[in-house]
This record gives structure tokens, sequence and C-alpha cells, in this order.
């Protein structure tokens, strides 16, 4: 079958678009190595090009799969699914990624003819094989069959075994590689060593998603895919990374004796951080160059809110680690909805005082599946898919919503504020130049998004 494989665009209102992070679609990249032994595959990235039209028009494709990587993706896609279906109703419509492994909620089914939940790369296989047999899709574990616009659940996917994944098949984005980055990392390469997470964050879905499993990659086949990345910025996209501290300690030793020199972003633990100098002195010699850690709170009550299991001080010792090592640290706070001008203004003195790098800042964001979900869900004030991007709040808030966005954008700036050196080039959320400002006033600005409370 010839297959198109489709990476939305952004949403139309957008506080983080491509010019901040443009990152290649690995899961579409997995699921296209899984299907080339025997389709014909082409990958299209509608963040840098918008020829669907011109794609469809070319070629007579049998089926077309839309990722909806996030919930603020789900109206593009929506458009992206009715525009297939105009176009030519006979092609058979695939919906998958993060957010249909969740809910199909918000998921226009009326031009859906399949869903996958979870890891594509069996799901999206055994599916067409199914079709072009005359079989049952939806009885392919993972696959969700929509009739008459309602989903009709199959069996659940099984955990993915990282040993047999194909390696992604980048080859697929070679057009738009030159243009790929993440913060100051330009290009860039995406890679997991590991899957899940045996944590249980009050915010964080990821771990229910492989049941608190952690699924892990070989030493083998990390190296081996690393060797043939001819990028030397890798963007280590694991939920936490570092679970297994023998497993990375030992990968530290091969990268250094290999010769190996790749520039490290990855996904760490304060407490496992903290916990573990002597691993990260390692890893500083592999190439570690930054760590993206979620610090969260600086208010110990919210820390046991979120079943975070740490403290400030564990916060303190980590920074400290890193810094001893030369090893940048970015760190994210949640702010909530109920903060008073005090909160905001701790909040931005202990930034000051632990000396992060690049901090920056999420409001507590329900997402559906979510234990906080579940807590929250009948005092949403706003249920806009587009505004689940952790920088709108979706629930009442205690200052006046101007005011709250106020300080919201205040602790951007000043955090960019502290640094005019060189070095702050690189802004974390700062993108190319001139963003950063922009930015920061969709962010002051989003009051007007809302009735008045």
């Amino acid at each position: 079958m010839k297959v198109l494989l489709v990476f939305p665009p952004n949403p139309d209102y957008c506080v983080l678009d491509e010019h901040f992070s443009c990152c290649e679609p690995l899961g579409l990249e997995y699921v296209a190595a899984a299907l080339l032994p025997h389709h014909d595959v082409e990958l299209l990235d509608m963040r840098l090009d918008g020829g669907l039209e011109r794609r469809l028009s070319e070629a007579r494709f049998d089926a077309v799969g839309i990722a909806v990587p996030f919930t603020t993706s789900i109206a593009a896609a929506n458009r992206l699914l009715k525009r297939v279906h105009d176009h030519d109703p006979r092609i058979l419509r695939l919906v998958g990624g993060h957010y249909p492994s969740t809910t199909l909620e918000k998921i226009d089914l009326r031009y859906v003819d399949y869903a996958v939940s979870g890891e594509g790369i069996h799901a999206v296989p055994g599916l067409l094989r199914a079709v072009e047999s005359g079989g049952d899709p939806g009885a392919v574990p993972g696959v969700v069959a929509v009739r008459d616009g309602r989903p009709c659940p199959g069996p659940r996917p099984g955990l993915i075994d990282l040993e047999g994944c194909p390696l992604p098949a980048r080859h697929l984005s070679s057009a738009y590689r030159p243009r790929y980055f993440h913060a100051h990392y330009r290009p860039v390469a995406l890679m997991r060593f590991s899957v899940g997470c045996p944590f249980d964050c009050s915010f964080c879905i990821l771990w229910k998603m492989t049941d608190r499993r952690y699924l892990t990659r070989s030493i083998r086949s990390i190296m081996g895919e690393l060797q043939e990345l001819d990028c030397d910025n890798v963007y280590v996209v694991d939920d936490e990374a570092f679970i297994q501290v023998p497993r990375m300690s030992q990968l530290a030793d091969e990268l250094v004796r290999s010769g190996m020199r790749k520039r490290f972003h990855m996904y760490v633990r304060s407490d496992t951080i903290a916990g573990n100098p002597a691993l990260f002195e390692k890893w500083a010699e592999a190439g570690l160059d930054s760590v993206l850690v979620g610090l969260e709170s600086v208010f110990q009550d919210e820390l046991d809110e979120y079943h975070k299991k740490i403290s400030l001080d564990v916060a303190r010792q980590c920074v400290r680690v890193l810094h001893g090592n030369g090893v940048e640290i970015r760190a994210n706070f949640i702010v909530k909805p109920d903060y008073t001008v005090e909160k905001f203004r701790r909040v931005r003195e202990i930034v000051d005082e632990l000396e992060i790098d690049r901090p920056t800042f999420a409001v507590l964001t329900p997402f559906a599946g979510t234990d906080t979900f579940e807590q929250v869900k009948g005092e949403l004030i706003l249920d806009k898919p587009e505004f689940y991007d952790c920088y709108h709040t979706l629930l009442k808030t205690k200052l006046p919503l101007k005011a709250f966005y106020k300080e919201f954008a205040d602790l951007f700036r000043s955090a960019q504020q502290r640094d005019r050196s060189v070095a702050n080039s690189k802004i974390f959320y700062g993108g190319e130049p001139g963003t950063f400002e922009s930015f920061v006033e969709k962010i002051e600005t989003s009051y007007r998004y809302y009735e008045p409370q």
C-alpha cells in the first residue's frame, strides 16, 4: 500500500510554535520504519511544509495516517482529516499519537476509519495487513475501529519490546532535517533510551501508559543507533533516562571508550541527580550538556500534592552536582491558578537563589487521564484543546485573570533579565531572535480569551 504519514501544523493560536522548537517527528519515523519492508511510505511535516493537497494530487495514497501528538493538535488534525476525506473518501484515514492513546474525545471521528492506541510500530502494520487480507483490523491489538463515528475498542496493546523496534526511518524527513532544532541545539536528533516511568506524579499520565513499568534498550542497541546518527546534538526524549543507575553508568563508560563526541540533553529527576553525583560526573565526561529537571514547586505542600517525593533541599543538591560538572540545568516550575502576588514573588526569589541556568514555568494543566484531571474536571473555565499548552489556566484563578497573567509573564521576564551576557543567548524558551518578546506578550494578554470571571 502507498501510505502518507502526516505531522500536523501548530495550532492557529500557539504560544510556543516552530520558531521556538521544532524537532523531528520521531513517532512517525518509527511507524514508517515498521511499514517500509512491505509498503511505500512518505512523510509530511506540516509545521515546515503545508503541501498536503500537492502530495495528495501527486500520488494515489491508499492510507493517510495523521499524528495527534498533543491536545493542542486536535483542531489542526481534525481539519486535515476532513481535507483528506474531501480529496478522496476512499483513502483509509488513521489517527495515532499521544492524545489518541489517552482518549478520542474531541477528535472528529466522522473522518476517521481507525485510531491507534499506544505504540504504532506493531499496530499499524497489523492494521494494514488485515485490510489487505480482508481480515478485521479492529482485532489487532492497539487498533480502535470507528463505525458510524463511534469508537469500537479492540484488544489492548501490549508493552513495547524496545529491542525489537527498527531504527527510525530518518531518511524520510531528510528534507526537513536542517531545520529541526531545540533551544540552541541546531540541528538536533531525537532518541529514546527507555520508555515509561515507575513514579506516579499526579499531573502526568506517562507512567499510566506503561502501568509504571520501565522499559529499556540494551547498551549495544543505543550505541548502534548513536553511531548511525550524523548529528552531534542528541535530545533524549525518555520520561526519565537515569532510573537504572548501573546501566547508565555502563553507557557512559561505553561512550567515553568509543571516542564519540555527542552533546546530550535529557530529562532527569532531581533526586536521581542529588543521590548519584559520581554518575553525573561520568556523564559530563560522556557528553551530557544539559538536563531538564522537573523541580515543579518551591512549596513543600505542593510537592507532596504532586507526589514528587522530593524537597527544596534535594533541588539545591541537584544544582550543586550539575554545576560542579559543568552541566546546564533547565528546571520547570508549575504555577497553580490559586497563586497570589506573594507566591509569585517567592517563586522568583527561590529561582534566583537556586541559580537555575534556564528556568521555565508552566501553569498546572489537567490533561485527560491524569489524577489531576479527575480531581478538577468539573471546575474547568476553559476547555478549548489549543489552550492545553501549559501556558493557559483552565481553572479559576485567585487573582483577577489580567493580574494573574501579568505575574506569570513577569516570571519569564525576571528569568531573562538575570543575565545579559552572550552566554544567555541559549535561552530555553527564546527560540529564534526576537521571539522571546512575542512569547511573553502572548502570555500577558491571554486574559482576553476568557469570559469575565
